[in-house]
C-alpha cells in the first residue's frame, strides 16, 4: 500500500508519499512543502485569515492531485496547531474535505508529540540515555524526552515561531534587548521542560521539522559537504551551532536570504528559532544536536502502514 500525508503546518503545508519496504521500514518516494503560511495575520487573533484560508485549499488541492499521480490509495492530512486553536478552524477542515476529498484529522499536542517521536526513530537511532527531541512549528513546540526502549515525558508549547513573531513584532535584525524579551518569555513558558531537563540531563538535543531543516542545510553547506538525498540525520556541536546562531541574529534579511540552504518563507522566523533552541542547550549543557530528517508526516505514515 502506497500511502500520502499532507502535514498541515502553521506556516508549511508538506506532503509525503512513503509505502512500506520489504524489511518493514517506511521508504519515502516524494516530499515537498508549500510555503501556505496559514497563521499569517490571523493567529494573533486565533482566526485563519481570508487570503490564508483560501491559500490553504488552494495547497491541498495541488497535494490532492499529486498524491493520486503518485498512486496512493490512501491520503490523509494532519491538522496541528493553527487549525486545533483558530476559531474557523473546522471550517477549513469541512470545505477542505468537500473540495479536494481529504480527511483531515486534528490532533492534539499531545498527539502531536506522539507523532513526531514516531517519524523521528525512523531517522536517529536512540540508545539507553534519555534524548531530547525538539520540533519547532509556526504555531506550537514540541518537547518528548525518550531512550531507545521508552517515550519518558512528553508536552506541547504554543510558543512557535509565527507566534513569537506576531506577539514581539521584531525588528530586522533584532536587537539585543528584543532577544532577552524573547528569552524571558520562553524562560516562563517552558517551565515544565526545565524541570524534566534537571531531572533527566538529556545529553542530546534531536531537531526535526523546518527551522532544524533549514540549520542543518546552512551548516552542512558551510562545511563544503551538503545533505544528499538519503541522509536522515546530521550532527554537530553546540559550538558550532552557536558561532551560527550569533552570525545569523546579526544579520539583516537581505543577507539571510543569501545564505545557502534558508528558503525565503523561513527568513523572517530563524532567528526567533535560534533563540529558542539556544535557550534549550544552554538549560541542558547540552553539546551534540542532530538534525532528523523525518517528523510528524513520517511518523503519520509510518502509522497508517503499520510500521509503528
Amino acid at each position: 500500500m502506497r500511502v500520502a500525508i499532507i502535514d498541515l503546518g502553521t506556516n508549511t503545508f508538506n506532503l509525503l508519499v512513503g509505502e512500506r519496504d520489504a524489511q518493514g521500514r517506511l521508504r519515502v518516494m516524494h516530499g515537498e512543502e508549500l510555503p501556505v503560511l496559514l497563521g499569517k495575520s490571523g493567529i494573533g487573533r486565533g482566526m485563519i485569515a481570508e487570503d490564508a484560508f483560501a491559500r490553504g485549499l488552494d495547497a491541498l488541492a495541488v497535494y490532492a492531485e499529486k498524491a493520486r499521480a503518485w498512486g496512493a490509495s490512501k491520503v490523509l492530512g494532519v491538522g496541528t496547531s493553527m487549525l486545533r486553536n483558530a476559531v474557523n478552524g473546522k471550517d477549513f477542515v469541512l470545505q477542505a474535505r468537500e473540495r479536494s476529498g481529504i480527511p483531515i484529522d486534528v490532533i492534539s499536542g499531545s498527539e502531536e508529540a506522539t507523532m513526531i517521536l514516531d517519524g523521528v526513530r525512523q531517522a536517529v537511532a536512540f540508545g539507553d540515555r534519555p534524548q531530547l527531541v525538539m520540533d519547532i512549528g509556526g504555531g506550537s513546540i514540541e518537547f518528548m524526552l525518550a531512550t531507545g526502549k521508552a517515550l519518558m515525558w512528553k508536552q506541547s508549547f504554543e510558543v512557535g515561531v509565527t507566534r513569537l513573531r506576531e506577539r514581539f513584532l521584531p525588528t530586522d535584525p533584532l536587537t539585543l534587548d528584543e532577544e532577552l524579551r524573547i528569552a524571558a518569555h520562553l524562560d516562563e513558558r517552558l517551565g515544565p521542560l526545565w524541570t524534566m531537563i534537571d531531572r533527566h540531563a538529556p545529553h542530546r538535543l534531536v531537531g526535526s521539522a523546518g527551522s532544524f531543516d533549514s540549520l542543518a542545510r546552512i551548516i552542512a553547506n558551510e562545511r563544503g559537504e551538503g545533505i544528499t538525498e538519503d541522509a536522515t540525520s546530521l550532527s554537530f556541536t553546540a559550538a558550532e551551532f552557536q558561532a551560527l546562531g550569533d552570525r545569523i541574529l546579526r544579520m539583516g534579511r537581505n543577507e539571510r536570504l543569501r545564505l545557502p540552504g534558508l528558503p525565503e518563507h523561513r527568513a523572517d522566523t530563524i532567528g526567533l528559532a535560534l533563540i529558542a533552541i539556544d535557550r534549550v542547550v544552554a538549560a541542558g549543557g547540552i553539546r551534540e544536536l542532530t538534525w532528523s530528517r523525518y517528523a510528524l508526516k513520517e511518523g503519520a505514515a509510518a502509522r497508517a502502514l503499520r510500521i509503528v
